[in-house]
């Protein structure tokens, strides 16, 4: 049974710069969103009147 193909990629120098700062942005957007949504859970345990956090409301802010 085939589950997954394995591709190499040989980018060229330009595609190469492009999947870098595709990553870098992935990194950032996951990084902040991890560190907000722990940062908004903190707030909703001491004041229990504040929301939770949830993933839309976080997708609404970094868009």
């Amino acid at each position: 049974m085939l589950l997954a193909h394995k591709i190499r990629l040989a980018p060229n120098n330009v595609q190469a710069t492009y999947f870098a700062k595709a990553a870098g942005t992935a990194r950032f957007a996951y990084n902040w969103a991890l560190a907000r949504w722990q940062e908004l859970y903190q707030a909703s345990l001491a004041d229990p009147a504040r929301p939770k956090p949830n993933e839309a409301a976080l997708r609404r802010e970094l868009n």
